[in-house]
């Protein structure tokens, strides 16, 4: 049975469709779904440096900022983001939006949405979907996702100064209640 994870703080629901402990960390395959039209990306435009995703729409409107450019995705089209490129997406559609992502090589992203989703359907997030700054700091280097235009060496080093107070105040990286 696949393992489904919710952040009722924006409306995203994640579900495991292949992991990388299934794969030998080749791949993670999810299917991401976002219940409301959104004017907005929720997720911040962000880059990975190691993985590559590939998105496929199965249900509803994609759109999608890939490296400066926005597109629209319809059912079955879909789009391949390499490590490095700056991207981010929305529900674009008037209904819900599902859509395949492969993301390879996987690394530690299902932990990381696994703890961030499980928090938020714990209510220990921000109306924005994510927790605050001293336990984002914690789990944030799991998903291998950095802003474009700031230099990576400052974000690794900011995450590092925050990261380590949080561990001092408790936080974790990952909870065996979300990733049991």
């Amino acid at each position: 049975m696949n393992k489904t994870v919710k952040n009722p703080a924006i409306g995203h629901h994640i579900t495991f469709l292949q992991t990388g402990a299934e794969t030998g960390g080749e791949l993670l395959q999810i299917e991401y779904g976002v219940l409301q039209p959104e004017t907005e990306p929720a997720i911040p435009l962000h880059i990975h440096l190691e993985c590559s995703e590939r998105f496929e729409v199965v249900q509803g409107q994609l759109g999608v900022i890939l490296d400066g450019e926005r597109r629209l995705l319809g059912v079955g089209e879909q789009v391949h983001i390499p490590p490095g490129t700056p991207h981010t997406f929305w529900n674009a559609g008037n209904g819900e939006l599902r859509f395949i992502t492969d993301v390879r090589p996987p690394g530690q992203l299902q932990t990381y949405w696994e703890t961030v989703f499980g928090l938020a359907e714990d209510g220990k997030v921000g109306r924005n979907g994510l927790p605050n700054l001293l336990q984002l700091a914690v789990v944030a280097p799991l998903a291998d996702s950095y802003f474009p235009g700031v230099p990576v060496w400052l974000t690794k080093g900011f995450t590092a100064v925050l990261g380590a107070i949080g561990r001092l105040v408790g936080y974790k990286a990952s909870y065996p209640k979300y990733s049991g």
